[in-house]
């Protein structure tokens, strides 16, 4: 039987984290836990916080859920470089991080980082192998980018039996850069054409597939009617979890044809609290089996000076 629970910090926080850890982590044999998360912008406030408390610091309230779980996924909001030529100079938000942060984020538990965003592509190709090489360094793996077009591929996850497969775009183009199937890009996806989606899904070999949007209007807290055709499509040809990011605020999920859709789980990692709603986050899990999910948790969290507070 599938469950859908929602965590509400109703009791005091000690007694709310031991219930969770206690209820979340208690894993069958046959099954696997994943975690997903929203945005992870690691640069402009956040870099202050970073400077002034250290790298683990944005973590420090979550880790124990990561390093407990099977796998953990969030979205790199920035790529990971010192590049300096960005690729487009006059775009309002720039964003990179030090190379410090991949190494933070391997010990607070990630795993795969989605790097199929609009800001992975900010300080160009070199930009984005750099990120592919800290993240590698760091026994990170990725999704939604790679070297050229002809070498993308999903991202698997196989344990207890159970193979799991990640697949990740954006349908956000990065400004001032132009794609170019022979050089390093993230993977886009277009209302226009879904012949590309439907040929990556039906290659995956996998027993449970998930797929990561970057999508939708920037702090609108209902689903767009972009989000919810790519959603669809996707979920029509054969994803059985479809995970979003990108509107900086929580949307309502769904479900269709017994599918989850989570159109936004928000920020996660940021900097700023405005407008509202920008400073609530959350945690999303779910428990997959042989026979398909198994449960779906919701763990609220808010984020308080670039640090995801549960």
């Amino acid at each position: 039987m599938l469950r859908h629970r929602r965590f509400y910090l109703v009791l005091s926080v000690p007694v709310v984290l031991m219930i969770g850890a206690l209820v979340l982590f208690r894993s069958q044999p046959d099954e696997i836990t994943i975690s997903f998360v929203g945005d992870i912008m690691l640069s402009r406030g956040v870099q202050s916080y970073l400077e002034e408390f250290g790298y683990d610091y944005p973590y420090e309230d979550v880790r124990d859920l990561f390093l407990q779980d099977d796998l953990t996924v969030g979205n790199l909001e920035c790529p990971i470089t010192d590049y300096e030529n960005a690729a487009n100079k006059a775009k309002r938000f720039l964003f990179k991080a030090d190379a410090e942060n991949a190494s933070a984020l391997k010990r607070a538990g990630f795993d795969c980082l989605n790097l199929a965003n609009n800001h992975t592509m900010d300080y160009t190709s070199p930009g984005l192998l750099d990120t592919m090489t800290h993240l590698e360094a760091n026994g990170l793996d990725y999704v939604g980018a790679s070297e050229n077009a002809a070498s993308k591929k999903p991202y698997i996850f196989e344990k207890n039996g159970i193979r799991v497969g990640l697949l990740a775009y954006s349908a956000l183009p990065p400004e001032g850069y132009f794609f170019n199937a022979d050089k390093p890009t993230v993977q886009y996806i277009s209302t226009l054409d879904f012949s590309g989606l439907e040929e990556d899904i039906a290659s995956v070999d996998c027993d449970f597939l998930i797929v990561y949007f970057h999508w939708g209007i920037e702090f609108q807290r209902y689903k767009s009617e972009m989000q919810e055709l790519i959603a669809k499509k996707a979920v029509d040809l054969g994803a059985d979890f479809v995970v979003g990011a990108h509107p900086h605020v929580l949307q309502e999920p769904e479900v269709y044809k017994g599918r989850y859709i989570y159109y936004s789980l928000g920020n996660f990692i940021f900097d700023k609290q405005i407008p509202p709603g920008t400073d609530e986050t959350m945690i999303l899990q779910i428990t997959v089996g042989r026979d398909g999910l198994r449960d779906v948790r919701e763990i609220p969290a808010v984020i308080r000076k670039g640090k995801a507070v549960r």
